[in-house]
């Protein structure tokens, strides 16, 4: 992290912190963002899953974790960093909507009396467990990819 000038450190706090407000202040606790009519429609499942303040934290430093992202590369641009937040956005979203289609299987209900198409969180923090994957997936790929440079550049997979 020291590659990254203060100030950018300073503006990418500043703008979770605005992140976080709005979606607490403004969006308050939903249901998928607003999106659980659009997606019915398409899956014909009502998804009872529910975004608390605390998915709202994780999301909001999706920008400070990508400026953690790029502290892995060698010198600091504006493109990569850009990039970095991009794709850790990417795969956050890409996660949740892989921990929505698990939900189809995990999350129906045994009680008869319930409709099937309702489908529920097993575990309270479900969605910050499936919103933190995503945000890690990019540290593994970046972290792997690290190590293969390093043995390279001692000579251990040199032919």
């Amino acid at each position: 992290m020291t590659k990254i000038p203060e100030n950018i450190k300073k503006q990418i706090l500043r703008v979770s912190g605005l992140i976080f407000l709005i979606l607490t202040f403004g969006i308050g606790p939903t249901n998928i963002f607003g999106l659980e009519q659009f997606i019915q429609e398409k899956t014909d499942y009502f998804f009872g899953v529910t975004i608390y303040f605390l998915d709202y934290g994780v999301i909001s430093l999706i920008p400070f974790f990508g400026i953690m992202l790029n502290s892995k590369r060698a010198k600091f641009k504006y493109s990569e960093l850009t990039i970095d937040i991009l794709t850790i956005l990417f795969s956050t979203i890409i996660f949740f909507l892989i921990g929505l289609y698990l939900l189809t299987f995990i999350g129906k209900q045994s009680n008869p009396l319930i409709p099937q198409y309702l489908i529920i969180e097993p575990i309270f923090i479900y969605s910050t467990l499936i919103i933190g994957i995503g945000i890690y997936i990019p540290f593994l790929l970046t972290k792997q990819t690290e190590k293969l440079t390093e043995i390279d550049d001692i000579g251990i997979n040199k032919e």
